[in-house]
């Protein structure tokens, strides 16, 4: 591990209060900034007519929903690791449900995934790093049997494989993936959880605001059309603003440090968004789910941070001593 310190919560108290304002601050001040730039373009687009009516309630709920998001990863990440272990658990299980729904599982496999995620959980609580690396080769041989096992109906008899390895994929994603937000709560440098948390906020703003200003060649143009290069300098400039803000958060790391943590915020933002929207596209679906007013189901909003917690941990293990 990045050196445990039990289950505490490593920051210190004078550092706690400033920390919980900076965060909450920065989500609200970024979901302002986003939904004012938001209406502004669409003013600009139909200078002749106001913003309608849906499009306001839109912008309404959408910053609804990260007001609530910002209140409860702050209280997540600034009250310890077993905090921060519910608030995964509930990632395990709300995107569990949405990727099983979208996979079509047979229920055995949904709950094989959830109660997977949950464990791992558990594991990475009682042994760190030495579970998150154990984790993938259990749940490969646990998959692999579960792929053996009969279903009910003839129509399914030939889908066993496929199944296995959606759950198998599933549970990578949705329950190894987060548990290494709960392990890099528990390193030497918890203060990283914050920043992962505002670099991702920041980096969805920023890639939405200069695409928007200076759009550029599409990414990805069948898988997701509306990003571009653009937007990724966005992504990147925004995870930078992220740890200039949490610098208080992060004692120690040297300039370089940061900016290497900065970059795979940004790019791992870029990355965990169009792996989701790849996952859409294959089951014909816009939102992963209904969960989240103004944006979809949960999938569509922990995306990136799916990607981005484990780079950001392996990254960890590699430049902090």
């Amino acid at each position: 591990m990045l050196g445990t310190s039990g289950l505490t919560n490593p920051l210190t108290n004078q550092m706690l209060e400033p920390l919980a304002i900076l965060l909450l601050v920065m989500f609200a001040g970024a979901a302002v900034a986003l939904q004012a730039f938001q209406v502004l373009h669409a003013f600009n687009n139909n200078a002749s007519r106001p913003v309608p009516s849906t499009s306001a309630r839109m912008l309404w709920q959408r910053y609804r929903t990260w007001a609530i998001i910002a209140l409860l990863f702050a209280s997540a990440t600034l009250s310890g690791p077993l905090v921060i272990a519910v608030l995964c658990a509930f990632l395990c299980w709300q995107g569990g449900r949405e990727y099983a729904l979208l996979a079509e599982m047979p229920m055995v496999h949904r709950v094989a995934l959830v109660l997977a995620g949950l464990i791992t959980l558990l594991a990475v609580l009682l042994f760190g790093l030495t579970a998150l690396l154990i984790a993938p080769v259990i749940a490969f041989f646990a998959w692999s049997l579960l792929a053996l096992q009969p279903l009910k109906g003839e129509a399914e008899s030939g889908k066993r494989f496929t199944f296995g390895v959606a759950g198998l994929w599933g549970y990578l994603y949705l329950g190894w993936l987060p548990a290494h937000l709960l392990a890099l709560s528990m390193g030497k440098v918890p203060g990283l959880v914050l920043a992962v948390g505002l670099g991702v906020a920041l980096s969805d703003v920023g890639a939405f605001c200069t695409g928007k200003l200076r759009g550029g060649p599409q990414l990805a143009p069948r898988l997701s059309p509306n990003k571009t290069w653009g937007g990724v300098l966005g992504n990147v400039l925004g995870a930078v603003l992220a740890l200039v803000l949490t610098a208080l958060a992060l004692p120690g790391l040297q300039l370089w440090q940061r900016g290497v943590f900065a970059l795979a915020i940004g790019l791992g933002s870029v990355w965990g968004d169009l792996l989701e929207s790849l996952l859409k596209r294959q089951h014909g679906v816009k939102d992963a789910g209904e969960l989240l007013p103004g944006f979809g189901g949960l999938l569509d909003r922990i995306d990136s941070l799916l990607l981005v917690a484990p780079l950001v941990y392996y990254l960890a293990l590699l430049l902090i001593h």
